[in-house]
Order: structure tokens, then sequence, then C-alpha cells
């Protein structure tokens, strides 16, 4: 078996666990989370969440990853044998996630190529609503396909061909693009940041955003969302931090990378709230709407609210307008070649395949896979293969990971191994974490989200259309890990897994 590579040094993984961490969704899903669940007030269970959940699951991972220096599959099977399934779920996982995050990417494409019309279709709320539908054809319903859309494949196919170009060679292509990925979407998001908060109107938007609303802490759906959040902000459960930490000599730092890794996301979701409620508060006071009216959640505030805004603003709007979608697709970037490095790893630990041809076959089967999202249907496809994804796979790995390591390995000899180097020690707070609360928590989201599936189909939509993409794709990720863990290689018994 060839020898593993390892980073150049601490600093470039933290980087890359940053720019994992760090993505789309720290745009549009934590100032709209924020803003429904106590806006300032919320910034408590956030950060609780954060020391209970997020630190802890960060650290358990790093460890996995640092320890035992291989994959997620890898990492658990030493543990226990049968856990290997449990390890490919959570590889199949970032495959499928990987799948639709770039077809989101590739509308970013698009949206920056037009962006010297922000003008005309970004005018009013109408215009830019009319104008995502338009670019991504939106059809009547996850069956109705009509048919490929060719820009969206274009776009599709530039992303795939970036993030296969960037780490194909290993980790040196990774740390070369890192220098990117990770400091100029902060930079940009300043530049939009103090362009915002120097608008008229902004401090409406961040008092909508900021000011407190302390009596919804008394509400436990505020508390799961906070830990929903940090749960999906930070990259936690589909083996792509096992993946990174495997890359690490095993007499590596790991509590405090964690930590800083996890503060580092945390404070980036807050400084864009920041820039993203000061240009809607601009926006809401130049159209005399309320407020409530331009705040929408999910892919409408990148796609829709925010360019509507954009061409609002009074000077240099095809630049901010730039400069924003640019800051989407570095974000989105980084994310995505941390997927595309977490699969084509277990692949090469599994087949002893060289990098670039691991790589190659993940990227290929990938953009094929992710073709039905270039058609009609493909937004609807998108939500209900996300939410199934994130709402019971993701999180049941991360709940055997916590059982795993907390009863299985046994927190205490887990703890003396990490603090045997670690600059910040962990105790027994930490084993009481991992072994009763963080599961616990995880465990009852799942229960609430399965409740409300069995009342009402998600989102409305048909039936025929959730079982299908949503049960279908998990069948599918649980069938192919099947397939994968009894599938013998010379690999599993070299590392003692088989």
């Amino acid at each position: 078996m060839a020898e593993r590579e390892h980073w150049k040094n601490r600093s470039v993984f933290i980087m890359a666990a940053i720019g994992s961490a760090i993505g789309l969704g720290n745009m549009w899903r934590f100032p709209y989370i924020a803003v429904q669940n106590g806006g300032g007030a919320f910034l408590i269970p956030y950060m609780i969440a954060l020391l209970t959940a997020g630190i802890p699951l960060m650290i358990i991972e790093y460890g996995l990853g640092i320890q035992t220096q291989g994959s997620s599959h890898i990492a658990l099977g030493r543990i226990w044998k049968p856990l290997r399934f449990v390890g490919w779920v959570a590889i199949l996982c970032a495959l499928v996630i990987n799948i639709y995050y770039c077809m989101i990417l590739g509308w970013t494409w698009e949206f920056l190529f037009d962006i010297s019309g922000i003008g005309t279709w970004g005018n009013s709320m109408a215009a830019s609503n009319a104008h995502f539908s338009n670019t991504i054809h939106i059809s009547s319903g996850p069956w109705d396909f009509e048919t490929i859309y060719w820009n969206l494949v274009f776009g599709l196919f530039l992303t795939w061909i970036i993030i296969w170009a960037i780490i194909k060679n290993g980790l040196s292509g990774i740390g070369k693009a890192l220098l990117f990925t990770v400091p100029l979407p902060v930079i940009l998001l300043l530049i939009l940041l103090v362009r915002g908060v120097t608008l008229d109107g902004s401090v409406v938007g961040l008092n909508y955003y900021l000011i407190p609303d302390w009596g919804k802490l008394s509400d436990p759906k505020v508390w799961l969302a906070a830990y929903g959040q940090i749960f999906f902000s930070l990259s936690l459960g589909f083996g792509t931090m096992i993946a990174y930490a495997s890359f690490m000599p095993k007499d590596a730092e790991l509590p405090n990378s964690a930590a800083i890794t996890s503060f580092s996301n945390c404070c980036f979701s807050f400084l864009a709230g920041l820039a993203v409620f000061s240009v809607l508060g601009y926006f809401a006071v130049a159209t005399n709407s309320p407020i409530e009216k331009v705040v929408n959640g999910g892919p409408g505030l990148a796609f829709i609210v925010y360019p509507a805004a954009l061409a609002k603003l009074p000077v240099y709007v095809n630049f901010f307008a730039a400069l924003f979608f640019i800051t989407l697709l570095l974000l989105g970037i980084g994310s995505a070649f941390s997927l595309l490095k977490t699969v084509s790893a277990a692949l090469s630990d599994k087949f002893n395949l060289s990098m670039p041809v691991s790589t190659t076959i993940t990227a290929c089967f990938s953009f094929l896979a992710g073709l039905p999202l270039a058609t009609g249907a493909g937004l609807y496809w998108l939500d209900i293969i996300d939410h199934f994804i994130m709402a019971y796979a993701i999180t049941t790995v991360a709940i055997v990971e916590c059982i795993a390591v907390g009863w299985i390995m046994g927190a205490k000899k887990f703890t003396e191994k990490v603090n045997k180097t670690a600059e910040i020690k962990i105790g027994p707070i930490f084993s009481c974490m991992i072994k009763f609360v963080t599961p616990t928590i995880l465990a009852y989201t799942i229960i609430r989200s399965l409740t409300e599936e069995i009342k009402t189909s998600y989102g409305g939509y048909p039936g025929s259309a959730v079982i299908a993409l949503g049960v279908g794709t998990l069948m599918f990720v649980l069938l192919a890990a099947m397939v994968l863990t009894l599938v013998s290689t010379k690999n599993d018994k070299e590392q003692g897994i088989a």
C-alpha cells in the first residue's frame, strides 16, 4: 500500500478544514435561521450548541482521522469492524451532497455570466424571481423534467473541471487552491459588509437581524434549530473532517485545531448575516417594503433577494454584484473539492488507486449523476434529496460516531490519546457531551423530523416523489455502503478491517 501523503503543516490543514466548513450555507442559511429564531437572542443557543455538539463532534472526527490515518470506513472499522458500513454511509453521503452542491455552483456561474443585465432582471423582486425561475428553468413539479438545459450542463461541467483540476494530484493542489478559496471570500465579504453598512436604511436590516427576541429562548424549536445549524454548517457526519485529519501526522494537536475551525466558521456566518441584512435593509427602505417581505430562506436569499437588493445600489452595481457571486463561487468550490477529496481518498484507501484515477472516476460519475438536476425538475430533486440526506443519514452517522467513541472505544481511552499532544486538554465534560448530550439531542431531531414526515409529505411534494427521491436516495446509500463493506480487498486486510 502506498505511503499516505500529509499536509505541509498544521496551518494548511486548518485552512483546508475551514474552507470545507465555510460554504454557501453560511451566506444564506445562518442569517435566515437566526432571524426566524429570535435574532440576536439566537446567538445564545447557537453558541451553546457549538460548545456542546459542534466542537465535541469535530474533536471526534479529527481524532479518528489522525489516530487511524484512514478514511471514515477505516476509522470506524478500527473501533469495531461492523462500523465500516456506517463509515461508507458517511462517504456516500458526501458523494450525494456534492452532486447537487455542484449544481448550485452551476447556477452561480449562470448568474455571474449574466451580471451585466442585473439592472434589468434585478430591478424588482418580481423581476429577480422571474429571472431565477428562467435561469434554472423551474418546471411545475418534480416529475416535470421538460428537457436538459445546456446552459446548466455547462455550468455543472465547468464546476467539476475546476474542482477535479484542484485535487487530482493530491494535497499539493489543494494547498495552492486554499490560498484563494479561504482568504478571498473573507476579504470579499468584508468589502460587501463595509458597503452594506454605509447604505441608507442598513440599520433597518441590522436591527431586524440583531435585536433579541428573548421570548424565543423558551421555545424548544429554537434550540433544535441552533443545533441543526451548527451540525449543518461544520461539515460533520459525512467523513470530510475524518479524511482531512487522516493526512496529518499521528502526533498532531487536536482540540485547539477543532476549536479554531469551529469558531472561524461561526464568525464567518455571523459576518455574512451582517452583510446580507445591511443590504436587505437598504432594499426594504428603497422599495418602501416591510423587511419581512424581502427575507427568504434557502437559495432564494442568494439568487433572488440579494440580486434585487444589489440592483438598487446607487453606484458600481455590476462590480458589487460580481463580487457577491464570485464570493459564492469561492465558498462553494472550497467545500466542493473537500467533498470530492473525501470520496476519492476513500476509494484510494479501499482499492489502492492513485489519487488522479480515483478523483477522475468520482468526478465523472458525479457529473453524470447530476445531469437530472439540469432539467426543469432539478430544484425539486435537489430540495428533497438534501432534506433526507441531512435530516436522517448524516445525523445518524454523527450519533453512531458518538456511540463508537463514547461507549465502544471508551471516552476515557479516546481522551487519553487526544491529550497526549493537546494544547487544550479535554476531560469529563467532553465525555459527558459525546456519551449523553450530543447523541440525545441528535436522536430527538431525527424523531421530530420523522414525526413531521408522517403527518405531512415533505414540502407538500407528491408522495411518489418523496418516496422515490428521498427514501430512494437513502436506500441507494445504504445498499452501496453494504456492497463496499462486504467486498473485501487487499488493502482492507492490510488496514486490519477485513
